[in-house]
């Protein structure tokens, strides 16, 4: 594969000269074409130009996935501005936050996700958000309405407006940026990551040629778009590889099954989580899949035992692991497609094509031989710009000679395949959702009572993993756990609440005064198993 140098709009109007009239994009009964994605697409640049978007503003899309959450995308990419994708779960502090340091001046609000009103929301925070000159609507009724061709009037599509998206359209360059993501770190505000056209179609590239993807396939996009992974093995990817990208609005398990059904899916790709969730309900025991031939499998550690049992469910699939994180596109290494699964469930595969690795050691940052662990280190095309103006963070997460340090401990094997061990930082994964444990933290040291807390997750059956606050009340406070958790609700996205709540009076320490993590994850991953005993399940 040569690396291409074009932008997200060059590539979609190439592959309409070759596929405009297949089926781009479907979802609850309606479709449209590349041909007709291509055009909408246009047409709503030359609003949001007349809205005042210009090259390089920042514009905030916070909807589940949808028709229009992907026009509206590739509108803003098209003149060169700079989506925002903003998690559905945000509530109203989370969401000010990020809206504060994005600098976004315009936000797209859809359908909320489970029971947040983003019409509440953005009342609570709009004298907070200055920067912010609109909120605008997404109307999710009915899929692709507000977007379609016939909504757009003469004016819009006159040969002066359209020359003026044209010109809009030639300014873009392939290494400007083109979306900011988010990703959760060591402080309690996650960080903005900046990725390019040029990497995120080069990526998803790699994805499609090494998941053998054409144009005949169809993608059950259920992954969040609003995620890395969602964005570029979703619908960039489909783009690139001239794919129908079947969308979900949001990940339920009847939803999945049933789009995989109506839509014919050949590809399903996802969290580990999501997976478990389709074969372990008891309700879906029997059904089948017979037309998924492929699909990947990434966003968090996978135990091989689980990753067989995938297998044996969907024995017709190829389910290819993968390995990589936002900064990086977020593509580092996959799966080679003939693996055996047996070599597939303890292997990340090979790392992509133009893209380089390393294993270093932890104590001297020195680069280690194969079978040693180490840290991680990648270095290519497809790391990102850089965290929007977090200069402390930028430095730190590069080497002195240029390396991206992924915080990830691994090794290569004899034939060049990457294996991943663990994770430096205290991350919790749960459920594909990079959480850290310091923003819990912050916020339960804010509730009346608590002396100290740590967080860490435990292992889950689904889930792969779940919060657990290990608490050390105030001298003679009591706490009421009902009540703090409903405060840390009204605080926290809902994928951040604790699972689990243990008390303590002290923590393990080492000599050095430290916590002993290892030690207190240990506590409390016994704790939480003997709690899902009393509650007759497993939780998570």
């Amino acid at each position: 594969m040569e690396l291409m140098k074009k932008t997200i709009g060059q590539y979609l109007k190439e592959q309409v000269a070759v596929i405009g009239d297949h089926t781009a994009m479907e979802m609850f009964g309606w479709s449209c074409s590349f041909a007709q994605l291509d055009e909408t697409s246009d047409l709503m640049a030359g609003r949001l130009d007349d809205m005042g978007v210009t090259r390089g503003t920042h514009v905030g899309i916070w909807s589940v996935n949808s028709p229009n959450w992907v026009f509206t995308f590739l509108a803003l990419v098209k003149i060169g501005a700079v989506p925002v994708l903003i998690n559905t779960c945000y509530r109203d502090e989370e969401l000010k936050g990020i809206l504060q340091y994005s600098d976004v001046e315009y936000v797209f609000c859809g359908a909320g996700c489970k029971d947040i009103v983003y019409d509440d929301v953005i009342a609570d925070i709009r004298q907070d958000t200055p920067k912010v000159k609109r909120f605008l609507h997404l109307d999710e009724k009915e899929a692709g309405t507000w977007m379609s061709p016939d909504s757009f009037g003469r004016r819009e599509k006159s040969p002066e407006v359209l020359a003026r998206i044209q010109e809009l359209k030639s300014q873009v360059q392939p290494e400007d940026a083109a979306c900011m993501i988010f990703t959760s770190g060591t402080t309690s505000l996650p960080k903005g990551i900046l990725l390019s056209h040029e990497q995120l179609i080069n990526n998803s590239r790699a994805m499609v040629e090494a998941m053998h993807w054409g144009v005949s396939d169809k993608m059950c996009i259920t992954v969040p778009l609003f995620h890395c992974f969602g964005i570029t093995a979703g619908v960039i990817a489909c783009i690139t590889g001239g794919m129908d990208m079947c969308l979900i609005p949001y990940f339920r398990t009847a939803h999945v099954w049933d789009a995989i059904d109506k839509y014919e899916c050949t590809i399903l790709n996802g969290v580990p989580s999501m997976f478990l969730a389709l074969i372990r309900k008891p309700k879906y025991a029997g059904r089948q899949a017979p037309n998924l031939r492929s699909g990947i499998i990434a966003g968090s550690p996978c135990t091989p035992e689980d990753f067989l049992e995938i297998c044996r469910r969907f024995p017709q699939m190829h389910l290819q692991p993968s390995y990589g994180q936002t900064e990086t596109s977020p593509c580092i290494a996959i799966a080679d497609w003939d693996d055996p699964n047996e070599v597939k469930a303890v292997s990340a595969g090979h790392v992509i094509e133009h893209v380089k690795a390393r294993i270093v050691d932890l104590g001297t940052g020195k680069e280690v031989p194969a079978g040693k662990n180490g840290e991680i280190q990648v270095q290519g095309y497809n790391v990102m710009l850089g965290y929007y103006h977090l200069p402390e963070a930028n430095a730190k997460v590069f080497t002195e000679d240029g390396w991206l340090r992924t915080g990830d401990t691994g090794y290569f094997d004899e034939k060049g395949e990457l294996h991943i061990t663990g994770r430096i930082k205290e991350m919790i994964i749960r459920a594909g959702e990079n959480i850290s444990p310091q923003e819990i933290e912050l916020a339960i040291r804010r509730y009346e009572g608590v002396a100290d807390v740590k967080v860490v997750g435990v292992p889950a059956q689904v889930l792969q993993e779940e919060i657990a606050a290990c608490v050390i009340p105030k001298p003679g406070a009591q706490i009421d756990k009902e009540r703090m958790l409903s405060y840390l609700k009204k605080h926290l996205a809902d994928y951040k609440v604790p699972a689990y709540v243990f008390w303590f009076e002290k923590f393990p320490m080492n000599a050095s005064g430290k916590i002993e993590l290892k030690e207190l994850r240990k506590e409390a991953a016994e704790r939480a198993a003997k709690q899902r005993e009393l509650d007759g399940g497993a939780k998570g």
